[in-house]
């Protein structure tokens, strides 16, 4: 409401109030009083028939305040005593909000505690978002963890019922009428399985009947199988006179009953869909086996020998050494032969256009299957392994695994190759010693002593990597013998073994000889006679 019409809406007494006693005046004056006092009179009869327009808005709320409504907007306007002013309602309690200070927006202090509290302390909640008031223990429990004392919720319009049956357990009934009672062990439900449980699961899902009829349905099975096996052995039988029959001019034998003679092995072509040969020509006549194994790696895996693990690559020489420039290939897949007839046929190299085609193989003279090596059922095992092996997507060890090698410990300065030469029999000795001491820390797979290293080298093989690492503590910096170990992981890659020379085994022999010689020496016996010469054990 505007300042004009606030101020037009005074109430009469303030006109009134404000005529004061004049003092004695000339006619002049007097006239002039009296228009003035006409004037004041006519604006006070306005300003009261205003007034009844607006009082008929006014009404009172319970504290005795004035309320005016706007007929216009029928927005409400209570009078502040304090500013001498209509202000709307919102303004009002917005006021009277800022003007508490015991109450805000959120808290509320109270006079009794003597402390702050919540506006919505006076209503009982019992669960949060993320909590749940637990009455028994009185305390705020996350919901996870009541996640498994929860009760099933039913769904909309479902009818369940809970209880506790006659051994205490909790238990609810579902609309089905299924009966679950709680396992505190499984946390979970499960079905309470009785007679009434199997009723309504065989009405639902029908049932067998393992009764005579069942029994019935079995042996009739059976005899339904039993007669087709018949059938089938008549057919093949059947089969079987009908070839016989039909070979008996061909096969006089037969009818003695002889075995057919095995036909000697003969000479035959590879199918080109299972040769995995290639055959190369115009190489450089300087090039090396390992230059050649690099250059056909190109297209594909290079078959190993299983014996010797050598590459299966072959350089054609002259009669004196010299080589021809021809080679021959021996791929693991099929597939790398193909690779290798179209990317390094005619492939340059080393300024020579070479050549690959399929390796063919023609029968020189006669066939003799003698020549042919023949490979063990150990060889072709092995063979296999290999490939599976080369061609296995997994990796040798998973991420954050340890290497095999790391379960194998390596002791040095362990003893000196002299020791077992004069004692053999103490290799025996520290094996033993070892792996008596090696076992505390865990299971010892493997020990191996190598007597004619000079480092004195003993090899431990544990069963884990963790296991090693205890014998490794254990070991290092110990003293054996007078003589100060150390001990670390086997890298995987050194090998200790030491092949001795034909020097040095002889001189073993004769030390042994010597050895034997003066045993019997001791012993008071006389030295063996040394053998015959070479042309009486010939005549002999």
């Amino acid at each position: 409401m505007s300042e004009e019409t606030e101020s037009d809406l005074q109430p009469q007494a303030d006109a009134s109030d404000a005529l004061v006693e004049a003092k004695p005046a000339t006619e002049t004056e007097t006239e002039t009083e009296t228009e003035s006092a006409s004037e004041t009179a006519g604006a006070a009869t306005s300003a009261q028939q205003e007034f009844a327009d607006y009082e008929q808005h006014v009404s009172y709320a319970a504290d005795g305040v004035a309320v005016y409504t706007d007929p216009s907007t029928k927005q409400q306007y209570k009078w502040c005593s304090k500013q001498n002013h209509w202000l709307p309602q919102t303004a009002v309690k917005a006021t009277t909000t800022a003007a508490d200070p015991y109450e805000n927006e959120h808290y509320k202090w109270c006079a009794e505690t003597q402390q702050w509290l919540p506006k919505q302390t006076h209503t009982t909640t019992t669960e949060t978002e993320h909590y749940k008031w637990d009455a028994e223990q009185q305390k705020w429990l996350p919901k996870q963890q009541q996640q498994h004392q929860q009760l099933p919720l039913a769904a909309a319009g479902e009818q369940v019922v809970y209880g506790v049956d006659e051994r205490g357990q909790r238990t609810y009934t579902d609309k089905d009428g299924a009966v679950f009672f709680w396992d505190g062990d499984k946390h979970a439900w499960f079905p309470n399985i009785d007679e009434n449980f199997m009723a309504r699961y065989q009405m639902n899902y029908g049932f067998i009947d393992n009764t005579s009829a069942g029994e019935r349905e079995k042996a009739e099975r059976e005899a339904a199988e039993t007669k087709r096996k018949e059938e089938e052995l008549k057919r093949m039988t059947a089969e079987a006179e009908a070839a016989m029959s039909a070979d008996k001019d061909a096969q006089p034998a037969a009818a003695t009953g002889k075995r057919k003679a095995q036909e000697p092995p003969k000479w035959f072509d590879l199918d080109p869909s299972q040769n995995t040969k290639v055959y190369v020509t115009n190489l450089p006549l300087d090039i090396t086996i390992d230059e050649f194994a690099e250059l056909m790696g190109k297209c594909g895996m290079v078959m190993r020998d299983p014996q010797t693990q050598k590459y299966k690559l072959k350089l054609y020489t002259e009669a004196d050494g010299q080589i021809k420039g021809d080679g021959l290939c021996d791929y693991i897949k099929v597939e790398s032969v193909k690779l290798a007839l179209e990317i390094l046929d005619d492939y340059v190299y080393r300024g020579h256009k070479i050549h690959v085609q399929r390796a063919q193989f023609q029968m020189r003279g006669e066939y003799n299957p003698a020549l042919k090596p023949k490979r063990k059922k150990k060889d072709k095992e092995k063979l296999q392994k290999i490939k599976e092996k080369l061609f296995d997507w997994r990796p040798d060890k998973m991420r954050g695994e340890r290497s095999k090698n790391e379960k194998t410990v390596i002791i040095k300065n362990l003893f000196t190759p002299e020791l077992f030469e004069r004692e053999v029999e103490l290799i025996l000795e520290y094996q033993n010693n070892l792996r008596e001491e090696c076992g505390k820390c865990g299971m010892v797979r493997k020990v191996v002593i190598y007597d004619l290293h000079p480092e004195g080298i003993a090899q431990i093989n544990m069963s884990t990597p963790e296991e090693a690492d205890l014998v490794i503590q254990m070991m290092q910096g110990r003293y054996f013998g007078q003589r100060q170990l150390s001990a670390e992981h086997w890298d995987g890659k050194t090998k200790y073994k030491m092949e001795e020379t034909v020097t040095e085994a002889q001189a073993r022999l004769n030390k042994w000889d010597d050895y034997l010689t003066a045993e019997e020496a001791a012993r008071g016996r006389p030295p063996s006679p040394p053998g015959p010469p070479p042309d009486t054990a010939e005549s002999a």
